[in-house]
Protein backbone atom coordinates (compact mmCIF):
# COMPACT_ATOMS: atom_id res chain seq x y z
CA UNK A 1 0.00 0.00 0.00
CA UNK A 2 0.91 3.71 -0.90
CA UNK A 3 0.65 6.91 0.96
CA UNK A 4 1.75 9.84 -0.50
CA UNK A 5 1.81 13.15 1.99
CA UNK A 6 2.00 16.29 -0.91
CA UNK A 7 3.08 19.37 1.78
CA UNK A 8 3.64 23.42 1.47
CA UNK A 9 7.00 24.67 2.73
CA UNK A 10 5.33 26.48 5.64
CA UNK A 11 4.14 22.97 7.12
CA UNK A 12 6.68 22.21 9.94
CA UNK A 13 9.33 19.39 10.55
CA UNK A 14 7.68 18.68 13.84
CA UNK A 15 4.39 18.08 12.03
CA UNK A 16 5.54 15.78 9.22
CA UNK A 17 7.99 13.52 11.96
CA UNK A 18 4.76 13.32 13.72
CA UNK A 19 3.19 12.05 10.47
CA UNK A 20 5.97 9.80 9.45
CA UNK A 21 4.98 8.03 13.19
CA UNK A 22 1.58 7.51 13.31
CA UNK A 23 0.39 7.36 10.03
CA UNK A 24 1.17 3.80 9.25
CA UNK A 25 -0.49 3.07 12.16
CA UNK A 26 -3.65 5.00 11.77
CA UNK A 27 -4.06 3.41 8.04
CA UNK A 28 -3.35 0.23 9.15
CA UNK A 29 -6.02 0.05 11.77
CA UNK A 30 -8.50 1.87 9.68
CA UNK A 31 -8.11 0.00 6.88
CA UNK A 32 -7.53 -3.58 8.25
CA UNK A 33 -10.64 -5.75 7.42
CA UNK A 34 -10.89 -8.67 9.88
CA UNK A 35 -11.53 -12.72 9.22
CA UNK A 36 -9.80 -11.96 5.80
CA UNK A 37 -5.99 -12.96 5.52
CA UNK A 38 -5.12 -10.92 2.65
CA UNK A 39 -6.52 -7.75 3.98
CA UNK A 40 -4.29 -7.92 7.37
CA UNK A 41 -2.14 -4.69 6.98
CA UNK A 42 0.60 -4.35 9.25
CA UNK A 43 2.04 -0.82 9.47
CA UNK A 44 5.36 -1.84 7.98
CA UNK A 45 3.50 -2.33 5.13
CA UNK A 46 2.71 0.85 4.21
CA UNK A 47 4.72 2.87 2.23
CA UNK A 48 5.08 6.56 3.00
CA UNK A 49 6.24 9.05 0.22
CA UNK A 50 6.57 12.78 1.44
CA UNK A 51 7.17 15.07 -1.50
CA UNK A 52 7.32 19.03 -1.44
CA UNK A 53 5.01 20.54 -3.02
CA UNK A 54 5.27 23.30 -5.90
CA UNK A 55 5.17 26.96 -5.25
CA UNK A 56 2.40 26.73 -7.84
CA UNK A 57 -0.31 24.26 -6.21
CA UNK A 58 -2.94 25.71 -4.75
CA UNK A 59 -5.27 23.87 -1.73
CA UNK A 60 -4.21 22.37 1.45
CA UNK A 61 -0.97 22.62 3.42
CA UNK A 62 -1.38 19.04 3.81
CA UNK A 63 -2.22 16.52 1.09
CA UNK A 64 -2.40 12.63 2.19
CA UNK A 65 -3.24 10.24 -0.94
CA UNK A 66 -3.69 6.92 0.35
CA UNK A 67 -3.78 3.93 -2.63
CA UNK A 68 -4.82 0.58 -1.00
CA UNK A 69 -6.55 -2.53 -2.06
CA UNK A 70 -10.27 -3.74 -0.72
CA UNK A 71 -11.24 -7.12 -0.75
CA UNK A 72 -14.92 -6.25 -0.48
CA UNK A 73 -17.32 -4.21 -2.85
CA UNK A 74 -16.74 -0.62 -2.88
CA UNK A 75 -19.57 1.33 -1.50
CA UNK A 76 -19.30 4.53 0.41
CA UNK A 77 -16.92 3.38 2.48
CA UNK A 78 -14.29 5.31 1.14
CA UNK A 79 -16.19 8.53 2.07
CA UNK A 80 -16.14 7.23 5.62
CA UNK A 81 -12.50 5.85 5.93
CA UNK A 82 -11.74 8.75 4.17
CA UNK A 83 -13.08 10.95 7.04
CA UNK A 84 -11.56 9.07 9.72
CA UNK A 85 -8.12 9.07 8.34
CA UNK A 86 -8.78 12.87 8.42
CA UNK A 87 -9.95 12.88 12.25
CA UNK A 88 -6.91 10.96 13.09
CA UNK A 89 -4.46 13.34 11.32
CA UNK A 90 -6.21 16.56 12.00
CA UNK A 91 -4.89 16.66 15.76
CA UNK A 92 -1.32 15.56 14.25
CA UNK A 93 -1.26 18.58 11.86
CA UNK A 94 -2.72 21.26 14.32
CA UNK A 95 -5.20 24.16 13.78
CA UNK A 96 -2.21 25.88 11.66
CA UNK A 97 -2.54 23.69 8.40
CA UNK A 98 -5.69 22.79 6.29
CA UNK A 99 -4.73 18.66 5.51
CA UNK A 100 -7.14 17.15 2.70
CA UNK A 101 -7.35 13.12 2.43
CA UNK A 102 -7.87 11.42 -0.81
CA UNK A 103 -8.69 7.29 -0.64
CA UNK A 104 -8.36 5.19 -3.18
CA UNK A 105 -9.28 1.57 -3.14
CA UNK A 106 -9.18 -1.06 -5.65
CA UNK A 107 -10.75 -4.64 -5.40
CA UNK A 108 -8.55 -7.04 -5.45
CA UNK A 109 -9.54 -9.64 -7.65
CA UNK A 110 -8.60 -13.25 -8.60
CA UNK A 111 -7.47 -14.36 -11.87
CA UNK A 112 -8.50 -18.24 -12.93
CA UNK A 113 -7.06 -19.85 -15.87
CA UNK A 114 -8.68 -23.40 -16.99
CA UNK A 115 -6.91 -25.63 -19.82
CA UNK A 116 -9.52 -25.85 -22.74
Amino acid sequence: MNVSVIYKANVTDEVLDALAGSLPAIISELLEVRGAKIAILKPEQISLQFSLANTRDVGADLRIIVLARSVGPRTSAENKLATAILDKVLPLAGEKFSVAVRLYLTEIGAAEYTPA
